[in-house]
C-alpha cells in the first residue's frame, strides 16, 4: 500500500489531475481477515492523504465482523471519499478511481482477471478514523470528526 500511497501522492504533486475532489476505492480483502474495521481504516487513512482538506463527517454502513463495509467520508472543502471493502475467497486487491479537478487516476491491483504477476497490496496498521468509523457502524448515524 505504501508504494500505491506515494505514487499517487507524485501525480497529485505533480498537478497533473489537479486538486482531488472525489476518491472511489474498492478493496477486496482475503476472507482470513478477522474484522475489516482495520482495512477499511488503512483506505480511510489513504484517502485522506490525498484529499485537500481534513475529513468531517463520515457515514458507515455494513458490519467489520460479516462481508462487507462502505464509508463515506465528507471532507470539510467538499470532497468526498466512497470507501468500500470486501471479504472475498481471492487474494486481496484494490480498486481505484481518484477523480481530480482537472483529471483522473484510475488504479487497479491485481490488474483484471488475467493479471501476470502484479502482486497484491499488502494491508498494514494505521488506525486513522477508527473510532468514527467503528461508531458510524454501531449507530447507524453520521460521525462528526473531531479535528
Amino acid at each position: 500500500m505504501e508504494l500505491l500511497k506515494k505514487s499517487v501522492q507524485s501525480v497529485i504533486e505533480k498537478e497533473r489531475i489537479g486538486s482531488p475532489v472525489f476518491l472511489r476505492c474498492v478493496l477486496q480483502v482475503a476472507s482470513e481477515t478477522a474484522s475489516l474495521l482495520e482495512p477499511t481504516a488503512e483506505i480511510a487513512a489513504l484517502a485522506n492523504g490525498w484529499m485537500p482538506s481534513q475529513p468531517e463527517r463520515v457515514y458507515a454502513q455494513g458490519n467489520p465482523e460479516a462481508t462487507q463495509v462502505t464509508v463515506m467520508v465528507q471532507y470539510a472543502a467538499g470532497q468526498m471519499a466512497l470507501l468500500s471493502v470486501n471479504r472475498v475467497d481471492i487474494e486481496t486487491a484494490i480498486d481505484i478511481m481518484l477523480v481530480g479537478n482537472k483529471g483522473v487516476i484510475y488504479h487497479e491491483t491485481p490488474i483484471g482477471r488475467y493479471y501476470m504477476g502484479a502482486p497484491p497490496p499488502v494491508l498494514g496498521n494505521t488506525g486513522e478514523l477508527t473510532a468514527a468509523i467503528a461508531q458510524a457502524l454501531e449507530s447507524g448515524q453520521p460521525i462528526t470528526v473531531e479535528g
